[in-house]
């Protein structure tokens, strides 16, 4: 890329509002009593969680539990306009949870160590309120060379952005994102769908690892990422 289509690239990404931020908590937990984690979540934690949606805070938040992947047991997402909203959503939410110590001492007894991430959500399709909630989430975690995630950025914007799109015109899938690191453990881009099946999420796995593996930007963007950690989520509790 020339100096000027540097330039060029950077005023147009300044020009566009900030992405949305989402904190992300991975969960591990004891594979016996997580049921019931998932039971304190949605009579404990989603009422505080939708008091920070009427403050203002967060525009969304989530709960799923592990239907095929790695150790992580459980996933917790907060979305927020900004950095400042998300933390300020943060620290009002662990005070609110702090009025029912029983309840959350018990989740925290289920699921007793966490993994933190916060991420920016570059790019995906739109959302779409009318729709039913997602029941099923594909996420491939990225592991990442640093010196060529610009690269990876600029070929998904170009070259699978529009894949992905495709493949939510054709049904295949019901949404997608990506979305880039901003501080937590080693995985540093997240490309994700979701599908009302598993079999949905999983037929639609193996048309996008295709599509990509064959694109003539496929290899470039694969040694830029060049391995990834996949998980498919069940959300248990999504803010509408």
């Amino acid at each position: 890329m020339t100096a000027t289509a540097c330039l060029v690239a950077t005023a147009a990404v300044a020009q566009q509002p900030t992405p949305p931020f989402v904190m992300a908590t991975y969960y591990r937990c004891d594979y016996a009593r997580q049921t019931r984690a998932d039971t304190l979540f949605k009579q404990v934690m989603a009422p505080a969680l939708d008091r920070q949606i009427q403050a203002g805070h967060l525009t969304a938040y989530g709960f799923s539990s592990h239907r095929i992947g790695g150790a992580w047991r459980r996933l917790e997402t907060m979305t927020a306009p900004s950095l400042e909203h998300l933390i300020a959503a943060q620290d009002a939410y662990i005070a609110d949870l702090q009025k029912n110590p029983k309840a959350s001492a018990e989740f925290d007894g289920i699921c007793g160590s966490h993994d933190d991430y916060i991420w920016q959500r570059e790019l995906g399709s739109a959302p779409n309120p009318a729709a039913p909630a997602p029941a099923f989430s594909y996420s491939r975690y990225l592991s990442c060379d640093m010196s060529k995630e610009a690269d990876a950025d600029r070929i998904m914007e170009t070259a699978i952005a529009p894949i992905m799109n495709k493949h939510v015109a054709d049904g295949h899938i019901t949404g997608w994102g990506w979305l880039s690191h901003n501080m937590g453990g080693a995985y540093r881009r997240i490309l994700n769908w979701s599908g009302p099946t598993v079999m949905a999420a999983l037929n639609a796995e193996e048309m996008i690892s295709r599509d990509i593996a064959t694109h003539a930007m496929g290899s470039t963007f694969n040694a830029a990422c060049s391995s990834h950690s996949d998980y498919l989520w069940h959300s248990e509790v999504a803010s509408r």
